[in-house]
C-alpha cells in the first residue's frame, strides 16, 4: 500500500511512518523541511511544502491509496484562534478525487463533537483554556469529512504520549477510556484503520 501522511514529524506521524515502512508499505510525507527528518528509507518520499498548500498537498497525495492527517498544534496550543487542521483537511479533501483517492484517516480529539466523560467536555477545556481553539477547530475538520464522499475515520484520541504499542480501548462517545494513549498505540490504530470497513465514516474515541 502507498500511504501519504501529513504531520509526519510529530509524535504520533512519525511512528505512523515508522510502523508503515516496517509493514512494507511505501510512505510520502509531506513535511515544511525536509532535512528536519533523519529517516531515510527507500520506500520514504520526502516532499517539501505546506499542509494547507493546495499544490503540495497535490503533489503529496499523488498515487496514494490512502492519508494519514497526523497535523496538529502540539501540546495545549496557546489559546490563539486557529483553522490550520480544518484548511488542511479541506485542502486534501479537495485533492483526493481528482487523484483517485478514497481513503483519509485523521487525528481528532476526544472533546470533539460532545465525547468524553463531563470533565473532558465541560470543565478541562474551561480551566485549560489554550484547548478550546483546537477542539473547535477539529469540530470543523469533522464537520468537512461528514459533508465529504470519501471513505474517512476520525479518531478522536486522549492525550498522546510517549511510550511503546500497548492494547487499546474504543468508544462511541469518549466515554470509559483512559486518559492517555502512547503515540506507538495511535499509530497503528490509524495504520489499520486505511483498509477495511470497521469504523468507516465513524469517530471513534480512543485511549490505553
Amino acid at each position: 500500500m502507498h500511504i501519504a501522511v501529513l504531520g509526519a514529524t510529530g509524535l504520533t506521524g512519525a511512528q505512523v511512518v515508522e510502523q508503515a515502512l516496517a509493514d512494507g508499505h511505501a510512505v510520502t510525507a509531506l513535511v515544511r523541511n525536509p532535512d528536519t527528518v533523519r529517516r531515510r528509507h527507500p520506500h520514504l518520499v520526502l516532499r517539501k511544502g505546506s499542509p494547507v498548500a493546495a499544490a503540495d498537498i497535490a503533489a503529496c497525495v499523488a498515487g496514494a491509496d490512502a492519508v494519514i492527517h497526523c497535523l496538529g498544534i502540539g501540546g495545549l496550543g496557546t489559546g490563539a484562534p486557529t483553522t490550520l487542521v480544518s484548511d488542511s483537511v479541506k485542502a486534501v479533501l479537495a485533492a483526493m478525487r481528482p487523484h483517485g483517492v478514497s481513503r483519509l484517516v485523521c487525528m481528532s480529539n476526544i472533546g470533539t463533537g460532545g465525547s468524553g466523560s463531563w470533565l473532558v467536555r465541560r470543565v478541562l477545556p474551561v480551566v485549560v483554556r489554550r484547548l478550546r481553539p483546537i477542539l473547535e477547530d477539529k469540530e470543523r475538520m469533522e464537520t468537512a469529512l461528514r459533508a465529504s464522499d470519501v471513505e474517512w475515520v476520525a479518531v478522536r484520541m486522549a492525550a498522546i504520549t510517549k511510550g511503546p504499542a500497548k492494547p487499546v480501548r474504543t468508544s462511541a462517545d469518549g466515554r470509559g477510556l483512559g486518559l492517555s494513549v502512547t503515540a506507538a498505540s495511535a499509530a497503528a490504530f490509524l495504520l489499520a484503520r486505511t483498509h477495511g470497513p470497521k469504523f468507516l465514516r465513524e469517530t471513534p474515541s480512543l485511549s490505553n
